[in-house]
């Protein structure tokens, strides 16, 4: 299972140099729903994750999508929304790392 990283240009190469090998650049909303696409669509990975800026451009159903989605869990960092990030990591592993 492999973690794929879309966003600007500074979160790619930030998650690049931590060794994540999918990092994608995207900068228009077309790029970015293009990206993700492709990315929801590949079998080998496991976990998305968007900055919750660019998870906020993105059309209501496209949201609603990725909320949804178990593989890949799609983690939006950026806020504070750490009760939805254990929600998710809780439904896609199936245990609560909290406790």
């Amino acid at each position: 299972m492999e973690i794929a990283v879309i966003g600007n240009s500074d979160a790619v190469i930030g998650f690049s140099l931590a060794g994540i090998k999918k990092a994608y650049e995207a900068t228009s909303e077309e790029e970015l729903i293009n990206k993700i696409n492709e990315v929801m669509a590949d079998p080998n990975v496991g976990i998305l994750v968007l900055h919750q800026n660019d998870y906020n451009r993105l059309p209501k159903r496209l949201q609603s999508t990725l909320s949804n989605s178990v593989r890949p869990t799609v983690i939006a960092i950026g806020t504070e929304q750490s009760t939805e990030m254990r929600e998710k990591i809780k439904r896609a592993i199936g245990v609560d790392l909290w406790k």
